[in-house]
């Protein structure tokens, strides 16, 4: 079925991009300036230097209310175009500009200018591939009950009842008020100026709903649709904060849904507005994918699944789209009939589905204190991870590498790729004797580099908001605005930040070969191996494939690797969950093993290792074992990866599992598809998702592109398009597919 018109489609996907760019790009989108009538607004350098300019005669006045005017200022002159080919405006003529103005001069004077030696420190760790490290404004989500129930004026109207609420209210709260308040009327205003383009490129449809959701929330699905996307874009591409849940969307949208089929309108005007919806998002063509969610459990512990998440995914499905990906909570009393579906997109090639353990995630939350109707109505956010309603618990990307203390204990405290002196002494390696002792030492070089994250986190992220204040995501958290304090800024209803900690499985099957090998077979001593890691495993290609080819491999099921994989989660989450942040923001500390890319980015910073990786190669990613050594096939990983408790931490424990497409066809496949996820969740796992490729299609896909264009993979919490992946990625892909046969 064809929801969305040729000419439609490709005005849209147009939209946010010059046409010579790939729409899957690292780089954010450049707006394709033909589409903007020039007399509608500035031209996107003319908003640049307007935002300087402005900004120089407002440098005595607080940063909210300076990053508030410049907001306004992009509002009031920024190009526009309601064009009648899409029900959904183009907004912004260029991307991010207060991110390429005042909030880098900020950063730059706060990370430069007040905390230099701190800077110094998580630069360190950065390019010593030890630690990446930086201000995390990527991983927000409004509370979009109330975005969705109050709408932009009511949110606006409810700010300024809690300002008049607080009595001796301060100049810090001041300015936070007079911050929410000259974003939401600039907002206001802009939809208001949106209305009159609309109207005047006889798009009436969206000229309506524009004019309702200036005075009101919104009324129909279409409305709903146009609030969610208008807030997505003025978030996220201007005001510089990244969103990360598009909502739970079947609970929140459900009422707009049945509302509209009560008033007469059809369902399949409802699955066309749809698809336009998921179009924008596939048309700006994040590299990381667009967020949205599905299912969970209501109150009474009935599912949230209805037959609106029926129709989104029978609509995304026959738009053979990837983006926006889509996460599932699953639940007991999530229909088979529904996660079937799923599935059965997935091993057709739409992978750009992740399911979640609901309970998994609930228990967590609860231990930690979170309350029940919390942890029942936590959002999914980002690739998997989650956090309770109202939160801001990510004031700092950190990706740890679990493999440079490995280094550290090896070399007496050095870097086994530069040499650099990491800060803490250890013992030459010929005074081990014994591999407990040799593993206590590993996790005191470990314990020193959390120490260091969590000491440079703390120092920065106190200027959080100085740097990027947040007037439109802390209008929406209720706990904001009672304090008066921005979301940054301890705002929040929890404020803690997450570490993640990355190569689970190279470290254990490294730690693995050194006590087989080194202190029970005293097939070499520690110097010696130490010596061949130094030179990248030269001279002893046989020993690295011995290495490589030992059965005891984590992911496997085997309990020896898979053991002291369990060991190091425990000693994480004893050194790290519930720590303090900052007193600033008077949050807690806690954990995941999601590494984005860190696989790619930090591998030429660490030196080989005894699991028989060479200098430079990938490292392994979440929790799923290293590339290509999943030999014992599904069941194997998943036992190993339920061995370690996904409820101690609350962030994620992703499993990303290869199934082969014979395994898969027919009823049976599906069923054991099925039985797999379910074995998993019962386990307690956190997120697993899947790829269904062979190792054939795969290698032909990699010599004759163009005949696999619109073929996806799942890489390491989004999904993209194989031929805009690069070869190294490709050929791991295929070595994982190979073990698969």
């Amino acid at each position: 079925m064809k929801y969305i018109k040729d000419a439609d489609y490709d005005y849209i996907m147009n939209k946010y991009h010059s046409q010579s760019e790939p729409f899957n790009s690292f780089d954010r989108f450049i707006r394709y300036d033909a589409i903007f009538d020039e007399n509608t607004g500035l031209a996107g350098e003319e908003i640049i230097n307007g935002i300087k300019s402005n900004d120089k005669l407002l440098e005595e006045i607080s940063h909210p209310v300076r990053k508030a005017k410049a907001f306004e200022y992009i509002l009031k002159n920024t190009r526009i175009n309601c064009d009648k080919r899409d029900i959904f405006p183009a907004i912004n003529m260029i991307d991010r500009p207060l991110n390429k103005t005042i909030v880098s001069k900020w950063r730059n004077e706060a990370f430069n200018g007040k905390i230099p030696d701190v800077e110094k420190q998580r630069n360190f760790l950065c390019n010593n591939g030890i630690a990446t490290v930086w201000p995390d404004y990527d991983h927000s989500v409004p509370v979009w009950d109330r975005v969705f129930d109050l709408g932009f004026l009511g949110l606006l109207e409810e700010s300024e009842k809690s300002r008049k609420n607080i009595e001796d209210i301060s100049a810090e709260q001041s300015d936070f008020f007079d911050g929410i308040k000259i974003t939401y009327e600039a907002i206001i205003m802009f939809l208001k100026r949106l209305k009159v383009q609309a109207e005047k490129q006889e798009n009436f449809r969206l000229a309506d709903a524009l004019l309702n959701l200036t005075v009101s929330s919104p009324k129909s699905f279409y409305e709903a649709l146009l609030l969610d996307y208008i807030y997505f874009m003025l978030c996220e591409h201007i005001e510089g904060l990244q969103v990360r849940s598009l909502s739970n969307f079947d609970r929140n949208f459900y009422i707009f849904y049945k509302n509209d089929l009560a008033n007469g309108i059809s369902e399949e005007q409802i699955r066309k507005d749809l698809a336009y919806f998921f179009l924008q998002f596939t048309a700006i063509g994040n590299y990381w994918g667009q967020p949205v969610y599905l299912g969970g459990c209501k109150e009474d512990e009935s599912t949230v699944i209805n037959e609106l998440s029926y129709l989104f995914l029978d609509v995304y499905d026959k738009m053979g789209i990837y983006n926006p990906k889509v996460q599932i909570k699953i639940a007991e009393s999530t229909p088979k009939e529904f996660i079937l579906k799923a599935l059965d997109m997935i091993r057709r090639g739409n992978n750009s589905i992740v399911f979640i353990g609901d309970a998994t995630i609930r228990e967590a939350l609860e231990r930690c204190g979170f309350t029940v109707e919390q942890a029942r109505t936590c959002d999914i956010t980002g690739c998997y991870e989650y956090s309770v309603q109202g939160a801001y618990n990510s004031a700092a990307m950190n990706y740890v590498n679990l493999l440079k203390p490995l280094e550290y204990v090896l070399h007496e405290g050095c870097d086994g790729v530069k040499g650099d002196f990491s800060g803490v002494k250890s013992p030459e390696v010929q005074k081990y004797n014994t591999f407990e002792e040799f593993f206590d030492e590993y996790k005191k070089q470990l314990l020193a580099v959390i120490n260091q994250v969590i000491n440079v986190t703390n120092s920065f992220e106190i200027y959080l908001s100085e740097i990027n204040p947040q007037s439109m995501l802390s209008a929406t958290i209720p706990s904001c605005i009672e304090k008066g304090r921005d979301a940054m800024n301890g705002g929040a209803s929890t404020n803690g930040n997450c570490m993640m900690f990355g190569f689970m499985a190279d470290i254990a099957d490294s730690l693995t070969v050194i006590k087989k090998y080194v202190f029970d077979k005293k097939m070499l001593s520690l110097s010696e191996l130490r010596d061949i890691l130094d030179n990248n495993f030269e001279g002893n290609e046989k020993l690295r494939i011995k290495f490589m080819n030992d059965v005891d491999k984590y992911g496997n099921n085997r309990e020896l690797p898979d053991s002291i994989a369990v060991e190091i989660a425990d000693f994480l989450t004893s050194n790290v969950c519930a720590r303090p942040t900052s007193a600033v923001r008077g949050g807690k500390w806690n954990l995941g093993f999601h590494v984005a890319r860190q696989s790619y980015e930090q591998a030429p910073h660490t030196a080989a290792s005894p699991n028989g990786r060479l200098r430079g190669d990938e490292l392994s990613k979440n929790l799923s074992a290293s590339m290509g050594m999943n030999k014992e096939g599904a069941t194997a990983a998943i036992l190993s990866t339920t061995k370690i408790d996904a409820t101690k931490f609350t962030s994620d424990a992703c499993l990303d599992l290869g199934l082969l497409p014979s395994a898969v066809k027919g009823d049976d496949g599906l069923e054991a598809m099925y039985g797999l996820l379910m074995t998993f969740l019962k386990r307690k796992g956190h997120a697993m998702h899947i790829n269904v490729f062979d190792a054939d299609t795969l290698r032909a896909a990699q010599k004759e592109p163009d005949k696999y264009r619109d073929l996806q993979i799942r890489v390491c919490g989004w999904n993209v398009l194989w031929n805009n992946i690069s070869k190294v990625e490709q050929d791991g892909f295929i070595r994982q597919a190979e073990v698969l046969l």
